[in-house]
């Protein structure tokens, strides 16, 4: 299926805007870690919360390198007599 170049894009805003929201609560986090009792178990919590913020943006950068535009190639060259005409 194909999607349109707005769709691709907004797919990619919201992809950034969750990649934002997630290294805010990984920052959020981290701070509880450090003033809590429960510090190790939250920072292993910001930690997921980083990575899941690095694939959201990688995901965004990945839509948005799929708009380029790329030259349209022949994938199926068939050779022989049969497709010569003279």
């Amino acid at each position: 299926m194909r999607l349109s170049r707005p769709r691709v894009l907004l797919r990619a805003a919201l992809l950034a805007v969750g990649a934002t929201f997630m290294f805010w609560r990984a920052w959020e986090t981290g701070r509880d870690a450090r003033a809590g009792a429960d510090g190790r178990l939250l920072a292993v919590l910001a930690l997921v919360e980083v990575l899941m913020g690095l694939l959201a943006l990688a995901a965004a950068a990945l839509a948005v390198r799929a708009l380029r535009g790329r030259p349209r190639r022949h994938t199926l060259h068939l050779s022989g007599e049969m497709h010569k005409r003279e």
